[in-house]
């Protein structure tokens, strides 16, 4: 690598129209500079070269490389495992250098926040929970980096919906902003420093991503990121020249777009030359970088393998009334039902989508564990489109219906179908398809034993069918191995090993975002995050809604025993970690995984807070009989809650519970811990309430002993005018007669609001 004086004498080198341009796409690569011997790099949306975009033909026979389709981002969700997503991770870095024309900078991962089900491109996103999605994404670019291959951690920010997202506006209040959704890029970029970072195309408070002050400073100066920022393709709206004073680095666009802009700016004096040398020196050390990135060579059989035993850990096993698994011996009458097993959908549309190298139909896996005649109807069919429509089939219907019938046990494989979900528009409802709904009704009044399988990059209102099924498996969208994958579950050979990412609710008018999630904006471009920091889990658990499956869930073909925790410690500074340590024994006859989960609760804040947040997890592998110890530390930020007054994050005295189990809604023990020296968590000013004062220990105790006792005694008397009408007034009221009655001077004032301050 260069010398940092040697790439300040090559970017003087170069003339103020070639910076300009070279902040863009320059032949569709960045960085390329041909007088200086620089090729720059060609970034991707996946190991393949070029738009992979729609599902056409696959494999390696149509003259073209097609690497292993992975499970994508919300899979990895399911998988709650900081080890599988490195390693798939570290798999597709592999497929990029093994791609003939060396692909080394992948737009991935996506760590946005799933707040709606609705959003089209869920699936390319991890979790409804800002802890859970920033690990995993982390775990993820250590995995790719680690391999020479820059990762692309997006989108960056508010970016939760697909419908008219290059023109709302992000309405989103700063403690929402910092605890909900800055929090996973947070996380991701303390634990995997990204290559690069890409912008998105929606306004955040009034103003583009791009070119927002406030949110660049929160990516740049607050989490301290030091890599390229890459704009969306086509994000910029005429605001480059802003974009550059405010961060941005690089352009995703047709050549030279908005270079003109840039030099007009320059020659104004809108923008300083020195910026687009900041920037095109960050460009010009990732090139580098890449550039000494070997190739290597792959066995795509064996990276098939790995793609499958990763869709295993991503399935989830949400009811089983002991139908499954299904010997491989068996000589039920069965029965698969379902175009999604034989045209299984694995990945939604749009530039999360890759084509894959080979596709496990699993009808063709099923057929090839069992050991008796597997019987095969279709049941539904679509007609394709961006989105495709559900076609009601009635023949379809009776004919499976018809074979159902004869048979003991059915697979119906459900879900949506093929650019259901897609970049570019939004799911309408969270329904199966209606010829779905119609066929899965009538299977379920039969006598036969139903396995209903479920595929789909969000979640699914299941609440009418869930209770009559024989067992329930989600499988989210799980890659080109998902049908080996489900096979091997079904029938025992494979453990599922997945657990809810998001929370699947009773109906979609439940959700978070019901009233906010508008899919017809037309002429308003507010989007309003009205339920703020009350995202998934945390909205149903403060609202007391029944789920149908709660965040974390999922079963296993083994049972655990978890022993009661352990902490290090019973009281803590914020500058102090607390070590929560369990033991967790399998108590089953099947090797299989259990997720840990420590959740934190403030027991009493000055601000309202959630009543459990997710803050540490880790799976456990275990053998029958195992019993192993597991420790997970928990840090100052485990405590912490966002003050927008005092524009930093805050960690209270009191007591906290700290709740260990294997689900939000599962808690097996709870224990707590005593938080001393802790911060403020409101600055005391004029206009503050004297309630507030009133709740705060302190101020009652300076009363009590510097002040007169007929204060005190006034203070603490309980009249309907007191209590209604004097108490919610501001401090400074309290220096007027008939409403504050005198009770402080304006020099009192002054003192108290100092002390409070201290």
């Amino acid at each position: 690598m260069k010398t940092e004086q040697e790439y300040r004498e090559e970017v003087k080198s170069l003339t103020l129209e070639e910076k300009a341009w070279l902040l863009g796409q320059k032949g569709g690569s960045f960085g390329r500079v041909e007088k200086l011997g620089r090729a720059g790099n060609v970034p991707q949306d996946n190991p393949r070269n070029g738009m992979d975009y729609f599902r056409s033909g696959m494999g390696e026979n149509d003259g073209q490389y097609h690497p292993v389709a992975f499970p994508p981002a919300a899979s990895l969700g399911l998988s709650w495992d900081c080890g599988l997503a490195r390693e798939v991770g570290r798999m597709t870095a592999l497929e990029g250098r093994a791609n003939p024309e060396k692909v080394t900078w992948i737009f991935r991962p996506g760590v946005n926040i799933k707040r709606s089900p609705l959003c089209g491109r869920n699936f390319e996103y991890i979790s409804e929970d800002p802890v859970l999605a920033g690990e995993l994404a982390g775990s993820y670019i250590q995995g790719m980096q680690e391999e020479g291959v820059a990762a692309t951690l997006k989108h960056y920010i508010c970016n939760n919906q697909e419908f008219e997202r290059m023109t709302t506006n992000s309405v989103v209040d700063n403690r929402t902003l910092h605890e909900i959704y800055l929090k996973p890029f947070e996380i991701a970029i303390k634990k995997g420093n990204p290559w690069s970072v890409m912008s998105s195309y929606n306004m955040v408070n009034g103003e583009w991503v791009n070119s927002n002050e406030e949110v660049m400073k929160m990516l740049r100066e607050e989490l301290g990121y030091e890599g390229v920022v890459v704009s969306d393709f086509a994000a910029i709206h005429h605001n480059k020249v802003k974009g550059h004073v405010n961060g941005l680095d690089i352009e995703l666009a047709p050549d030279g777009i908005h270079s003109q802009e840039l030099i007009d700016a320059v020659r104004r004096g809108e923008l300083s030359e020195s910026a687009l040398d900041e920037a095109l020196i960050r460009v010009f050390k990732l090139c580098d970088k890449l550039a000494e990135t070997p190739g290597c060579e792959l066995d795509m059989e064996e990276m098939h393998v790995k793609a499958r035993e990763a869709a295993e850990q991503s399935v989830v096993l949400l009811k089983n009334d002991g139908v499954l698994p299904v010997s491989p011996k068996t000589r039920e009458r069965l029965l698969v039902v379902g175009n999604l097993a034989v045209n299984p959908s694995y990945m939604g549309g749009g530039s999360g989508h890759m084509n894959g190298y080979r596709i496990d139909k699993p009808l063709e896996e099923i057929r090839a564990i069992a050991g008796c005649e597997v019987d095969f109807a279709k049941g539904y069919e679509t007609k394709g489109g961006w989105p495709p429509v559900d076609v009601s089939n009635e023949a379809l219907i009776e004919e499976a219906v018809e074979k159902a019938k004869e048979s003991d046990v059915v697979f119906f494989f459900a879900g949506l179908e093929y650019c259901y979900e897609s970049e570019g528009y939004d799911r309408a409802d969270i329904l199966l398809p209606e010829s779905q709904r119609m066929l899965l009704g009538r299977l379920l009044d039969l006598e036969c034993k139903v396995i209903l399988i479920a595929s789909c990059g969000s979640v699914l209102d299941l609440s009418a069918y869930a209770q009559k099924a024989g067992a329930v498996i989600y499988t989210g969208l799980a890659g080109e191995a998902f049908g080996g994958a489900i096979a091997r579950i079904l029938f025992g050979m494979a453990e599922p090993g997945g657990r809810l990412a998001e929370t699947f609710p009773m109906c979609l008018e439940h959700t978070p975002a019901y009233l906010n999630f508008v899919p017809e904006l037309m002429d308003k471009r507010d989007v309003v995050y009205g339920e703020g920091i009350y995202v998934g889990y945390r909205w149903y658990d403060m609202r007391k809604l029944p789920v149908l499956y709660p965040f974390g869930y999922g079963l296993s073909y083994t049972t655990f025993e978890l022993s009661e925790p352990k902490l290090d410690k019973s009281r803590m500074t914020p500058r102090d970690s607390l070590t929560v340590s369990v033991k967790v024994k399998n108590t089953g006859k099947r090797a299989g995984s259990q997720v840990i989960q420590v959740y934190v609760r403030d027991v009493e804040a000055v601000v309202r807070r959630p009543k459990k947040e997710l803050k540490a997890f880790t799976k456990v592998w275990l053998e029958p009989g195992e019993e192993r110890e597991v420790g997970l530390k928990l840090k100052e930020d485990a405590f912490a809650f966002y003050s927008p007054q005092q524009r930093k994050w805050i960690v209270e005295s009191g007591t906290f519970e700290i709740m260990v189990g294997t689900s939000v809604a599962d808690i097996v023990f709870t224990e707590t811990v005593e938080m001393t020296d802790g911060m403020k968590g409101i600055v005391y000013t004029e206009m503050t309430p004297l309630v507030w004062f009133m709740k705060n220990p302190k101020f009652m105790e300076i009363v009590r002993t510097e002040f007169p006792k007929e204060t005190y005694d006034m203070l603490r008397q309980e009249t309907f005018e007191w209590a209604c009408l004097i108490m919610p007034l501001p401090f400074y009221k309290m220096t007027e007669p008939y409403l504050g009655q005198s009770l402080f001077t304006k020099d009192e004032v002054a003192y108290l609001l100092r002390r409070m301050n201290e």
